[in-house]
């Protein structure tokens, strides 16, 4: 059996709070607090939870955009949480991101070309031509035209600016490319073609996704696994499968529930969460869903739950919650 492509491990990722005159640290915004995951090289892995549950902060985490706190993020068999930045070039190469908003992550004043092929200079990958014939390759890839090239982002429709920034993703032929919320910025009647590149895209280049979305159809239709976060937190694991044909955990069980589902024979009866999700600068004690849960008792608000496997048998179901019996 080989080894996973990425294996995190107790990941947290704090954010300063400073204030008053000489801007001292005054607290802490939690934002990940011990996530722990394995990928598998040619998964998908969709990240789901609401606005604020900490999705973006991991994805940027996990390509060292943000410094982590504390844990470990080995890819490809070497912790790179802890490599310095010249030692992190090498593994950088095989891993991409896709940002939410194609209108902010392209930059105005180049070409097409020179944004795609921004990467490959960085890593001083190519000649000027390899450059070139490398930019017209992809951008037929993704759907534009090889004369696009010498256009500029703001001569692009949205979607047509994602599908640039997913061309500069893959100029480099990385193995695992973190997609955060790539179509939520997307009109509806876009979202569908770009998901559907993508999983084009992954089987042409055998690619592992981290996929960040609040869609929850989307990530069904995209993910082979589903991890759920709520507050910094990981509350249930599952495949794809699993997770929306027999959600576990309260908090995810609410989510589906909430989630638009066209065929009456498949909608859940809706479950309405009450309160709002506490501050990440002071979490509850215990299980963090406590304060929102339905069925919280005194073990929920004194003790944090262990994420641990409820499955009977073939692929691993994690959950945790007190409540959920194997």
């Amino acid at each position: 059996m080989s080894a996973p492509l990425l294996t995190v491990s107790g990941l947290k990722k704090h954010f300063p709070v400073k204030g008053g005159l000489l801007r001292r640290v005054t607290g802490w915004v939690y934002a990940l607090n011990g996530v722990s995951f394995t990928l598998k090289e040619g998964d998908t892995l969709g990240l789901v939870g609401e606005s604020g549950c900490g999705k973006s902060t991991l994805g940027r985490t996990l390509m060292r955009l943000y410094e982590p706190t504390e844990g470990s993020i080995v890819f490809q068999g070497r912790d790179i949480a802890k490599l310095s930045n010249k030692e992190l070039m090498p593994y950088r190469r095989e891993m991409a991101m896709v940002f939410q908003d194609p209108y902010a992550s392209l930059n105005p004043r180049m070409t097409v070309s020179d944004v795609v092929s921004a990467p490959m200079r960085a890593h001083g990958v190519g000649s000027a031509q390899d450059r070139r014939d490398r930019v017209a390759e992809l951008l037929e890839v993704v759907g534009l035209r090889a004369q696009a090239a010498t256009r500029y982002p703001h001569e692009f429709s949205g979607g047509q600016r994602q599908r640039v920034g997913i061309a500069r993703a893959l100029v480099l032929q990385p193995k695992l490319v973190i997609a955060d919320e790539p179509v939520s910025a997307l009109d509806v009647s876009i979202r569908a073609q770009v998901v559907n590149l993508m999983m084009r895209l992954k089987e042409r280049f055998r690619l592992t996704y981290v996929f960040i979305a609040h869609d929850l159809s989307i990530v069904e239709y995209i993910s082979t696994h589903v991890a759920v976060m709520y507050l910094g937190h990981v509350m249930e694991k599952a495949s794809s499968k699993d997770l929306y044909a027999n959600p576990r955990h309260p908090y995810t069980q609410a989510l589906i529930s909430a989630n638009p589902v066209p065929d009456p024979a498949r909608r859940r009866e809706k479950q309405v969460l009450k309160g709002e999700i506490p501050s990440p600068m002071a979490p509850p004690a215990g299980c963090v869903f406590n304060t929102r849960c339905p069925l919280a008792e005194e073990r929920c608000r004194a003790e944090v739950p262990v994420l641990r496997d409820v499955s009977k048998g073939g692929d691993e179901h994690l959950v945790a919650c007190h409540l959920v019996k194997e």
